[in-house]
């Protein structure tokens, strides 16, 4: 028995390529040794009591119109790999190489996990196809691994908390050599070009060209494939209370903080030509049951945007105000997963090959006046799995960020701390290039939570340092 791919997911198999996967990232470190051996058998039950998660893409040719999903009896593969990593570059390094590397949708299931034994703990990350998964299916699928492990831990009494595990076989298999470059990060304010958000139905409206983010230094010299990913903290959110209280999401201060971030990073590359056009964020809209036992294994993320435009005499919490009332409006609104364009293209009576190309040309030619300038997806807040006596103490997530976007933000709080991680491209940023874009946006995130984001710049160059003072936000809204 099989069932035809849904839209979004025949459209994630055409994002995907080598170098630039399509796929989901989830990632706890427990304070704590995982037993590789209970790791697996506790994976292997999770799939066996799941059929869903044993998906694969059907066999079929190039020429069939779209793709059928089947369901084998068993897992094709067993998807768990072990190594081990000596300091927390190594880990990165690890972490660079996995998430390069797509799951294979025709081979079952289609998502892998790699455990990594460090000194200071355990790391399991999972990488899922987007075709089948999204990011609060992902967080779900890791609770029951972790439950299940607790279970059969718990009836062997081997939870092991040993802070020094035998080095694990192939422990250099996804190593790879890393750049340690320096990042000057200055200390003055992050200084806050002028925007105005505007609402928008629809991805393609809007007539000033989309703002791309300026490739760095290390990124546009060295053109390398696959994806890095810069993971940050940050301890802001009591702080944040205030802009909650006047109807501003966590989600809402994430999308307004990006915009400000890239077009304060494209000054500084460029002071002549700083965000001359419109800063497009796309936002997916997650269907929370995704994160419950009533929730499915598939992607069920509704992709909207939110725009921003270079202007003129207008206030930083005015733009936050402004993406406010966009992103309450998107949440409440029901449309398609996807926008008309794309689900024309899956629809067309044409061979799976020949849509992939038209694709991927499109891309190439028209992606880097139409499509988005980057993504922020926010899983919101959530429980931090629990492998027995072994509570994560850090969760982590990101999802894919093919060009010409290049950079994606995802964002997930347990623990009241909130875990931010930039996905990029390495034809776009270099490892240090990404340390200092994050700096930046860490430091319009204190600046908004500290009630004075920067001074106020305009054409003019004239700044206003109590440019917070009396801007009014929306009284309510959804936190």
């Amino acid at each position: 028995m099989s069932e035809r791919f849904a839209v979004p997911d025949e459209l994630t198999c055409y994002y995907d390529r080598p170098g630039e996967p399509a796929n989901v990232h989830v990632e706890v470190q427990v304070p704590g040794r995982l037993d590789e051996k209970i790791m697996r058998a506790s994976v292997q039950g999770v799939l066996a009591a799941e059929p869903g998660l044993r998906a694969r893409r059907a066999p079929s040719s190039g020429w069939r119109h779209g793709y059928r999903w089947e369901i084998p009896p068993a897992p094709d593969d067993d998807p768990v790999a072990a190594v081990t990593h000596s300091d927390q570059p190594g880990l990165d390094a690890q972490r660079d190489a996995f998430l390069s590397e797509a799951p294979m949708l025709d081979v079952s299931p289609p998502l892998r996990l790699l455990l990594s034994s460090g000194p200071d703990g355990d790391c399991l990350i999972l990488s899922a196809h987007h075709a089948r998964f999204d990011g609060l299916s992902c967080v779900r699928l890791l609770r029951k691994v972790a439950s299940e492990y607790g279970a059969r831990a718990a009836r062997l009494g081997e939870v092991r908390l040993s802070p020094d595990p035998a080095p694990r076989p192939g422990a250099e298999l996804l190593a790879r050599e890393t750049t340690s470059e320096p990042v000057a990060v200055q200390a003055t304010p992050v200084r806050t070009t002028l925007l105005q958000a505007r609402a928008t139905r629809s991805r393609w409206s809007g007539a000033r060209k989309v703002v791309r983010i300026a490739h760095g230094n290390g990124g546009r010299a060295r053109r390398l494939p696959g994806y890095g990913a810069h993971l940050m903290s940050w301890d802001g959110l009591s702080a944040a209370d205030w802009l909650r209280s006047r109807g501003a999401s966590v989600n809402d201060l994430l999308i307004t903080a990006l915009a400000v971030t890239v077009c304060d990073w494209n000054e500084a590359r460029d002071p002549h030509a700083a965000c001359a056009g419109t800063v497009r964020i796309t936002m997916p809209v997650g269907d929370r049951t995704q994160g419950g036992e009533a929730g499915q294994w598939a992607n069920k993320s509704r992709l909207t945007v939110v725009t921003a435009r270079a202007g003129s005499g207008v206030q930083p919490l005015d733009l936050l105000g402004d993406v406010t009332r966009q992103t309450r409006s998107a949440k409440v609104e029901h449309g398609a997963q996807v926008d008309l364009a794309s689900r024309m293209l899956v629809a067309a009576p044409l061979p799976v090959m020949a849509k992939q190309l038209l694709l991927r040309a499109a891309l190439r030619t028209a992606g880097p006046l139409i499509c988005d300038t980057s993504l922020v997806s926010n899983l919101g807040q959530i429980e931090a799995p629990a492998f027995g006596p072994l509570t994560a103490s850090q969760v982590w997530f990101s999802t894919s960020a093919h060009m010409p976007r290049g950079l994606s933000l995802g964002a997930v709080t347990a623990g009241g701390r909130l875990r931010l991680t930039f996905r990029y491209r390495r034809a776009l940023f270099s490892p240090a290039d990404a340390a200092e874009f994050a700096a930046r946006f860490a430091k319009a995130l204190d600046q908004f939570a500290a009630r004075v984001p920067g001074p106020k710049v305009g054409r003019d160059g004239e700044g206003n340092a109590d440019s917070l003072r009396g801007c009014a936000l929306p009284e309510a809204g959804t936190r």
